[in-house]
């Protein structure tokens, strides 16, 4: 009996965790990054965002910030991911001291979010690029929800944890036999 209430109460505390916390505008940005060949300007990065679950109105917009400590020489002129978003960036700068960003701001109602967002810039720090602060925004350029991007899963730890969920549910089923 132990166990049975040992398993329901790890399965039910795996699910709450599991579950996505967030506000009523939930929006994901989830990043990739990858090391790119230095071409002399430093030690050459690109970030891959993948935007979702936002539906983004005409002049509504986000802005991905870049640590002016960790980042430097933002691509000025990052490919456009398609032809409903405007995109625009600016250099961190340590003199004043000011972040730099990535901004994406939509020409249409429902803009299409199938394609990454890509930008490439200089990493300064001293591990991996991770995880940055975004804002959302609305026409008046007021912010509608902020959060931190996200590295996109690594397909393992999902096994991992698929794995778990079903050993406990067979642990489940063994101890009600």
């Amino acid at each position: 009996m132990k166990r049975l209430a040992f398993s329901i109460f790890t399965v039910g505390l795996l699910t709450l965790l599991l579950l996505p916390v967030g506000k009523s505008h939930a929006i994901q940005i989830l990043y990739e990054a990858t090391d790119l060949p230095d071409a002399g300007s430093g030690d050459l990065w690109a970030y891959s965002y993948t935007v979702s679950d936002y539906t983004f109105d005409m002049d509504y917009g986000f802005t991905i910030y870049f640590d002016y400590n960790e980042y430097g020489a933002i691509d000025p002129a990052p490919p456009s991911p398609n032809s409903d978003w405007d995109i625009l960036t600016w250099d961190p700068d340590s003199g004043l001291p000011d972040d730099g960003a990535y901004d994406a701001m939509a020409w249409v109602d429902a803009p299409s979010l199938a394609d990454a967002f890509v930008v490439s810039f200089v990493w300064l720090g001293t591990s991996t690029p991770g995880s940055q602060y975004f804002e959302v925004y609305d026409p008046g350029f007021s912010t509608v929800v902020s959060g931190e991007t996200a590295p996109v899963p690594e397909p393992a730890t999902l096994l991992l944890v698929g794995s778990g969920l079903l050993g406990l549910a067979g642990l489940r089923k063994r101890a009600k036999k």
